[in-house]
């Protein structure tokens, strides 16, 4: 087919002609540029080599169409088409595609469209002006898809540094935090501890430290099951973090064990007896849980410190009362007062 190339009808069928033929030729664009990606090395080491090459195979025809798309009617890709070109711009963050292999991908694709189009351009003869005009659109489309496909991968980047970023903060929640309550662990509640003790020399404040055991804690696990008395824990958890003070700790060491830290203690030993009976008496109140009537009566030991005491020996301290308190029949508070 000949064209003149001054005539607009006939540049436009010319151009349609040349798209239907690049067309039928995108599945064979596609496997030569597979092959090439196979001859420079592109799937050595790679574990899932028939899936990569099932996907370039099908990027690049839908590339490829796109192009002769655009050739037949004028009409650039839809946005949707626009957003399945760039799609492979993901495939570097999620690790299946280095960058540099992907743009070198990209560069395969319009080496090999530009040939199937100037070898269906000398099989139609087309002239110089719209070969040029062919060669020019594939050139376009290319460049596009590069600039659509490095913003993707920006966006799919930028997405995986957010998702690091919040895994990174949930892991460090959890190395200081009990995963069922959300109350701070062992390690932080010592770590607060060394941080009031060392306060309170500077500005002469009490602080004092409540242990609390949950009273007959294995039966309900064993009656109503781990799932309610879970539950439990988490309703002891919420109430011990309404009833202190704002700046003291609620802290879960595990099992049924719970502390409370109080720092800037008012009212010395008195002060620690009477938040351990207002603490006492509140989980003491029933609680619907699971279909039952349940109680969470405490055990609580309560120790308050000297400036320059070690953590972990006023906590063995207030431990040591706790016991004490189950020894003379639960439900109760006892001081630790060093003779016990």
């Amino acid at each position: 087919m000949a064209t003149t190339g001054g005539d607009e009808r006939d540049r436009s069928e010319a151009l349609s002609a040349l798209g239907h033929a690049l067309g039928g030729r995108s599945e064979a664009v596609a496997s030569s540029i597979a092959e090439r990606w196979r001859a420079s090395g592109g799937f050595d080491g790679t574990t899932q080599a028939d899936a990569l090459q099932s996907e370039i195979e099908r990027f690049t025809m839908l590339a490829t169409n796109a192009v002769a798309h655009y050739l037949i009617t004028g009409d650039p890709p839809t946005r949707e088409e626009s957003l399945a070109l760039s799609e492979p711009g993901r495939a570097p963050a999620d690790d299946r595609l280095s960058l540099a292999g992907l743009t070198k991908l990209y560069l395969f694709w319009r080496d090999a469209a530009e040939l199937a189009v100037r070898q269906e351009a000398d099989r139609l003869k087309c002239t110089a002006s719209v070969v040029g005009e062919a060669v020019s659109i594939v050139r376009s489309g290319a460049d596009g898809s590069l600039v659509a496909m490095a913003k993707q991968f920006d966006l799919a980047f930028g997405e995986l540094r957010a998702q690091l970023a919040e895994e990174q903060a949930r892991l460090g929640f959890l190395a200081l935090h009990d995963p069922l309550t959300g109350l701070p662990n062992r390690a932080l509640l010592i770590e607060q501890m060394a941080r009031a003790l060392g306060a309170s020399a500077r500005l002469n404040a009490q602080v004092a430290v409540l242990y609390l055991d949950i009273d007959h804690f294995k039966s309900v696990n064993d009656l109503a099951g781990h799932s309610v008395g879970d539950q439990l824990l988490i309703w002891v958890a919420t109430r011990l973090q309404q009833l202190v003070r704002p700046g003291d700790t609620a802290a879960r060491l595990g099992g049924d064990e719970f502390v409370i830290l109080c720092e800037d203690l008012r009212g010395g030993s008195d002060g620690a007896a009477a938040l351990a009976t207002r603490i006492g008496d509140a989980l003491a109140e029933p609680v619907e849980i699971g279909g039952r009537t349940l109680t969470a009566t405490a055990s609580i030991g309560v120790a308050v410190a000297s400036p320059g005491d070690d953590p972990g020996v006023v906590l063995s301290h207030a431990d040591g009362a706790m016991y004490v308190a189950k020894q003379r029949g639960r439900a109760r508070y006892e001081l630790y007062t060093g003779a016990d």
